[in-house]
């Protein structure tokens, strides 16, 4: 019954969390001497396994192809991840984390409500050109991930999500921006936020900078009444 009970997916929640570089313990019971240099290896697999998910797809990735991304060996991978599928739950925390910390911190600006809607769209287009954002916009939620991740992951989602509900809510109550229901506009933004990652590519035509400007620019126009564009 022990055996079985760490095999739980809150279990295998836990262990990662547990395993994440605040910790002074690696994965596998070792001593982490330098905190720093571990945290910044985890990110470079991180990076690498974004990469390897954005092209290759969750499902064709390896542990291999990731090691053969970063130029390191598999070992070095398992030291902080037990499994792939740890791997894609940790770019989803980590990618849709920052994002949520990001937006956070625009609405707390001392700004009015109209500069900060650009700049929390802008920060959201700008994912689309980072790999490690990218593949998780392209990945389904649930692909590769258990329950106790998926509600793990849609808790840091929900932060972000309610952080511009709040932007909005803001807007419409000093008149900047156009009465319409706030959840739905919500999610109508970040999904065309995050539109550019299924057409953008570089050398393609406009520049990242171009794209970002043209999106914000449409959704701006969307959220302002007439007398404001």
């Amino acid at each position: 019954m022990a055996s079985n009970a760490k095999n739980t997916p809150q279990a295998r929640s836990a262990d990662r969390r547990a395993a994440r570089p605040a910790s002074p313990i690696g994965l596998r019971g070792s001593v982490v001497r330098n905190p720093e240099q571990r945290q910044e290896q985890r990110r470079q697999i991180l990076a690498a396994a974004g990469r390897v998910f954005a092209r290759k797809g969750y499902g064709s990735a390896t542990m291999d192809d990731i090691a053969a991304e970063m130029g390191a060996s598999k070992g070095i991978l398992y030291y902080q991840f037990q499994s792939k599928q740890d791997l894609i739950v940790e770019t989803r925390l980590e990618a849709s984390g920052s994002a949520a910390v990001r937006l956070e911190a625009i609405a707390a600006l001392p700004l009015p409500v109209h500069d900060r809607m650009e700049r929390a769209l802008r920060d959201l287009i700008a994912t689309n050109f980072e790999e490690l954002s990218r593949h998780v916009t392209m990945t389904p939620v649930t692909m590769g991930v258990d329950r106790a991740s998926v509600t793990e992951v849609r808790a840091i989602e929900r932060r972000y999500e309610a952080a511009l509900v709040g932007l909005l809510r803001e807007g419409i109550a000093a008149g900047v921006f156009v009465a319409a229901d706030v959840k739905v506009t919500a999610f109508t933004l970040i999904r065309a936020c995050l539109s550019p990652a299924w057409w953008y590519r570089e050398g393609g035509g406009a520049t990242q900078a171009e794209v970002a400007d043209i999106v914000t620019g449409i959704l701006m126009r969307g959220l302002c009444p007439p007398s404001r564009t």
